[in-house]
């Protein structure tokens, strides 16, 4: 592994070199320290570090360290950790909504800083694999020769393979959120209305008839007829959230059958709205929760805490990405590298956080538009 370079933002000059000093001895390369938040902002693109030590309070600077923390979060890809002898409810809510990798408490030991590095580049490099891959469901249908696409509940795309892309002629990015008539833009008005209306009824497998299992699809250059059908997508509360659509070319149709794919396409489908509930261990045994009764999750250190309706908690040695993958998609969102919502619990909605059961829970920039684009906003 490479060495990484760390940048150190502390205006005590006795403290920021102790702290130079602690860095070089456990082996990684310490640049010399900054005390005022615009010069070190200023040295980010020259220096280019893989982690910052970032002080909250710096003392004759222009920006105290949240501030400096908003810009770097808004305009660079580097994971920062706080010092600080502040402890104080509102300080921590400020810093919070910065999403940081951690928090080092003055006065603080050797151990303090490796282990807070070591847990901070730890949960930097899977929320890179996240980015990169995307989860593990979008990454499968991605993969297969079937066309899918997915909506919510008023029809809006919330997610559209690769081959459906292929298809439709329409880019992903260009329709998530927006009504699945705007997939179908390069088709005929016939197709149009027939897929809003299997959208509408949402019937699970369409039966075999000709006039609503096949239709023509053009992606503005070539048009071909497919077999469509849907999947109704459940909430936990086994209530319809929407429609997944599965379209695939006459030419492939036997082969698709029984497959690899078509397992993994069933697996995906199921894994929206099959499940109802998980078992966390408590004590000594195991309980039953039911997805229908969390509020949402919250990360601590290297434990995930589930908060329900039922003012019940339980605290789990996991990781958010690992609790991410069981809980149905639709139903709850990603808002923050450090918490999962349901989507159905969120009674209001701030600048930068949602609020649940009188919860204030930050909402994380990188995770704001998706979590907008399905929401039923006016």
């Amino acid at each position: 592994m490479n060495t990484l370079k760390i940048m150190i933002v502390e205006d005590e000059i006795i403290v920021a070199k102790d702290i130079q000093h602690i860095l070089k001895k456990l082996g990684y390369e310490a640049f010399d320290p900054y005390s005022n938040g615009k010069k070190a902002l200023d040295s980010i693109e020259k220096l280019n570090p893989d982690l910052i030590l970032l002080d909250i309070n710096l003392k004759g600077s222009d920006l105290d360290g949240i501030q400096v923390a908003e810009q770097i979060h808004q305009n660079y890809e580097i994971p920062f950790i706080f010092l600080t002898a502040f402890s104080d409810k509102n300080t921590l809510e400020r810093a919070k909504l910065t999403e940081p990798y951690g928090y080092i408490i003055k006065p603080f030991e050797e151990d303090d800083i490796r282990t807070a590095i070591e847990i901070a580049h730890y949960k930097y490099t899977k929320d890179l694999e996240i980015q990169n891959k995307g989860n593990r469901f979008a990454t499968a249908l991605d993969s297969l020769d079937v066309a899918v696409i997915i909506t919510d509940a008023n029809e809006k795309i919330i997610f559209m393979n690769r081959m459906a892309e292929t298809l439709t002629g329409s880019l992903k990015q260009e329709v998530l959120g927006k009504d699945i008539g705007l997939a179908m833009k390069n088709c005929n008005q016939a197709t149009r209305d027939a897929i809003k209306t299997l959208a509408h009824t949402v019937v699970g497998t369409v039966q075999k008839k000709e006039n609503d299992s096949e239709l023509a699809i053009s992606n503005g250059v070539s048009e071909h007829k497919v077999s469509v059908n849907t999947f109704p997508i459940l909430t936990v509360n086994n209530k319809i959230n929407g429609c997944a659509f599965v379209l695939t070319s006459p030419g492939k149709k036997d082969t698709v059958s029984e497959t690899s794919a078509d397992k993994n396409l069933f697996n995906f489908l199921e894994n929206i709205y099959a499940n109802n509930s998980f078992f966390v261990k408590k004590d000594s045994r195991f309980v039953k929760v039911n997805f229908q009764d969390i509020l949402w999750i919250e990360a601590l250190d290297n434990y995930v805490i589930i908060k329900t309706s039922s003012k019940e908690q339980f605290i789990l040695h996991s990781s958010m990405k690992d609790i991410e993958v069981k809980l149905p998609q639709l139903n709850f969102a990603r808002v923050h590298r450090s918490y999962i919502v349901q989507l159905e619990k969120i009674s209001a909605l701030e600048e930068n956080a949602c609020i649940i059961d009188g919860n204030r829970i930050p909402i994380g920039k990188s995770y704001k538009d998706n979590l907008m684009s399905r929401l039923n906003l006016f």
